[in-house]
């Protein structure tokens, strides 16, 4: 027993160093906490000009997006299989030595922490209507974590009106998550007003 379970480890690893593991497998480890640390990892292996392990990194990456994807609600699905796609071709050109500037990794990565974003501000309002305040509160702390990690990614100044509507989202989200909280906000308005703030970074780093 012993030796069949070295014998399957050794093929495992071997499958990995080789590269022949799907991109699944590489998410497993990925987490919303993690995803950041990966990116940040892949930008300091670029700038070492470790190309290899930057590339690696980018496709961890390329893989939480995808898994998100799989089971994102059905306006998130496209925006996040997009930014999948944009990240493993980014891999293979930070790995041919194409990509000459750290920038391109920069706005791929706040293109993903929009997609992120997106996804999560309509799985709140999905909450919402069926009254379900823990899973809203939830989906609205991810939409704004992950809105303010865009504008840091893209180097972007976050406005005073930006600001204050994350502020009042984090506020929301707080109270929503609290069992029993008597809701005083008009959470529809809230709701829609961090969903127009997503929106609008959206359009400001478009690739297209």
């Amino acid at each position: 027993m012993y030796r069949l379970n070295r014998a399957i480890f050794v093929v495992f690893f071997t499958l990995i160093v080789a590269g022949f593991m799907p991109q699944a497998a590489l998410a497993v480890s990925e987490s919303p906490s993690s995803i950041e640390q990966t990116f940040q990892k892949a930008k300091q292996d670029y700038l070492d000009k470790n190309l290899a392990a930057a590339a690696e990194q980018i496709r961890k990456g390329s893989a939480y997006l995808k898994a998100e994807a799989e089971k994102a609600s059905v306006t998130g699905k496209e925006a996040l299989a997009a930014s999948a796609r944009e990240l493993n071709k980014l891999a293979d050109d930070v790995k041919k030595g194409t990509v000459t500037s750290v920038k391109r990794i920069d706005e791929a990565f706040a293109r993903a922490y929009q997609a992120l974003a997106s996804d999560a501000h309509t799985k709140s309002i999905e909450a919402w209507t069926k009254k379900e305040a823990a899973k809203t509160g939830a989906a609205l702390d991810s939409a704004t974590n992950n809105l303010e990690r865009g504008f840091a990614w893209a180097g972007q100044k976050v406005e005073t009106g930006t600001k204050e509507v994350m502020k009042k989202s984090e506020e929301l989200s707080l109270k929503l998550k609290k069992k029993g909280a008597v809701m005083t906000e008009d959470v529809g308005k809230e709701l829609k007003d961090i969903g127009n703030e997503i929106e609008q970074f959206g359009k400001r780093i478009s690739s297209k």
